[in-house]
């Protein structure tokens, strides 16, 4: 009887006591499961990853995904097409990409258009659509590559001729003489579209990505990114995307 009165008065100190202690698993704070962030990836053959070895784990948009890798949980979707113009993308890749809602963007547009003839002024306003509907609300991050230096691309010349020789299809580009200014023309809408939407220019000949400077860069069809110049291009996105920003 003594026992069991002693339990009976001591219950309720025990009881206050574990009500003010916490538990270990109480102190913990339940685990974030935090959803993937959305990374999209519009382009022609440079995104799509025409002269790599391995397009689909070699393209830059799957070698800039591992870059990021260590530090950000991305969900990658390449909408690359090879051949594709700005006006093409509009109604293949932007309404896709759009309904996205990416986190992150690459836009890799101006190689085709410029072969293709498309005066910078078209393809600027192309462009600029494109980048709008990306980064509509202000969310998403996007870097738009520049136009390299096509007149130094060892198949310029065949495809210049119209030669069968050329990796664009019989494609005839622009006389040669020509297209150091386009590429000024093409880089100049490039910038105005970024600054109008606050994306970051990812300046190619700036980084280096040359193929006077780096030959092993080039596939060997002479005109399109090798696996190496594709991580190139990777990291030239990646140091761009991770920049401080400009106040």
């Amino acid at each position: 009887m003594i026992r069991r009165a002693l339990v009976l008065l001591l219950a309720p100190v025990i009881c206050a006591c574990a009500a003010g202690v916490p538990t270990p698993a109480s102190t913990a704070p339940p685990a974030r499961v935090l959803p993937p962030l959305v990374y999209v990836a519009v382009g022609a053959s440079e995104t799509f990853g025409t002269g790599t070895q391995q397009p689909g784990r070699d393209a830059f948009p799957q070698q800039l995904l591992g870059r990021f890798s260590a530090s950000h949980d991305l969900t990658l979707y390449n909408l690359g097409i090879p051949s594709e113009t700005t006006a093409a993308a509009l109604t293949d890749e932007l309404p896709v990409a759009a309904g996205l809602h990416a986190d992150l963007a690459t836009v890799f547009f101006n190689v085709d258009d410029l072969v293709a003839g498309v005066p910078a002024a078209d393809f600027g306003q192309r462009l600029d659509g494109i980048v709008a509907a990306l980064s509509a609300g202000g969310r998403t991050r996007v870097a738009i590559a520049s136009t390299p230096p096509i007149d130094e691309l060892p198949a310029a010349a065949a495809c210049e001729r119209g030669s069968p020789r050329c990796p664009l299809q019989g494609v005839r580009i622009p006389p040669l003489s020509e297209v150091r200014s386009l590429v000024a023309a093409y880089n100049a809408a490039i910038q105005r579209v970024a600054s109008a939407h606050g994306a970051v220019v990812v300046d190619l000949a700036g980084a280096g990505l040359t193929v006077s400077q780096h030959p092993e860069y080039l596939s060997s069809d002479g005109f399109h990114p090798s696996t190496l110049g594709a991580g190139a291009l990777a990291e030239a996105f990646y140091q761009a995307l991770t920049a401080p920003r400009s106040a």
